[in-house]
């Protein structure tokens, strides 16, 4: 829980050994702090996280976390037991290289935003570890250090747990599990397979929400004819009971058990209502709510050519 609001509520959670599933999930759904409970760097409200005993996990965060100086291979292998950096420096360096950092002497101070971020990934990936946790591995990285990291994530032998929108990366892995606030959804499969059952589950739930319309719409008119038709033989009842002179004492009597009838059946009415209503919701908090990222451009009355948007040197 951040701030009162809940970003985790009820989720369930397994890894097998040798599994490498990615983890998709709009912004605010918690799939960071997914990560870092796995990793243990962080602890739930509730519920609780059973590890194998001796497990080994190795985590990389969104920011890496470096001392202010220090050269790039000592910051590398800043975490490492001491009895193992001596054994780990050649395949510290081993990793930085095949990350395109070559020169391991350098101050980390000195490292741009995509060079950091390698050297995160080499850390990560030196420590003896049986799980990677590695959240959005991609980011600042150029297509070469993508390309890398994608090598290095197929050769691993470790368990693998991915948050990333890297479209390329995600079709590497053999499981989505997509988070939203339904939950937490798996799919046995890369995200191309991912999309085309997403897409399948939209049509089945879009479909699903055209018929409770229909049916709402009928239900509201059944309700609005029956309160018209009572209404009507209410009128009718109380003019002929005055031609037949029925005393206004029973007429009143006459006139509760109608209303009382005519009550229970609006309450049915209702109910019914309700429930599709009810019902409408649910779908739609399942799907997209896609029609708010729609734009049109065309619209623009600017003459064609005019800058809207310019960026340099971004990192």
């Amino acid at each position: 829980t951040y701030m009162e609001r809940k970003v985790l509520d009820g989720v369930s959670f397994f890894l097998n050994e040798g599994d490498k599933v990615g983890i998709i999930g709009i912004n605010g759904t918690g799939k960071s702090t997914l990560l870092r409970i796995l990793a243990g760097a962080e602890e739930p409200d509730s519920g609780n996280v059973i590890r194998t005993n001796g497990i080994r996990i190795s985590y990389l965060p969104q920011i890496p976390e470096f001392e202010p100086h220090g050269s790039v291979l000592e910051q590398v292998m800043l975490h490492l037991p001491a009895d193992l950096k001596e054994a780990k420096t050649f395949e510290a360096k081993s990793i930085l290289g095949k990350l395109g950092i070559t020169d391991e002497t350098r101050d980390i101070s000195t490292l741009s935003g995509g060079e950091k971020r390698r050297a995160g990934i080499a850390a990560a990936l030196i420590q003896p570890s049986d799980v990677l946790l590695l959240d959005e591995p991609t980011n600042y990285l150029d297509a070469d250090g993508r390309e890398r990291l994608y090598n290095l994530i197929r050769r691993t032998s470790a368990t693998v747990l991915v948050i990333s929108h890297d479209r390329t990366l995600l079709n590497q892995l053999p499981a989505i599990c997509e988070l939203s606030s339904q939950g937490l959804t798996y799919y046995s499969g890369n995200y191309d397979f991912y999309k085309e059952q997403k897409a399948l589950q939209q049509k089945a739930l879009t479909q699903q929400l055209e018929e409770k319309q229909k049916a709402l719409r009928l239900a509201r008119k059944v309700a609005r004819e029956v309160e018209e038709r009572k209404a009507k033989q209410n009128v009718r009842g109380e003019k002929n009971s005055i031609k037949k002179g029925i005393p206004r004492i029973m007429m009143g009597a006459l006139k509760n058990n109608a209303e009382n009838s005519s009550s229970r059946l609006s309450s049915i009415h209702t109910e019914k209502t309700e429930k599709l209503q009810a019902e409408m919701s649910g779908i739609k908090s399942s799907l997209p709510q896609t029609d708010k990222l729609k734009t049109d451009f065309n619209a623009s009355h600017l003459h064609v050519g005019k800058v809207l948007v310019k960026a340099k040197d971004v990192n």
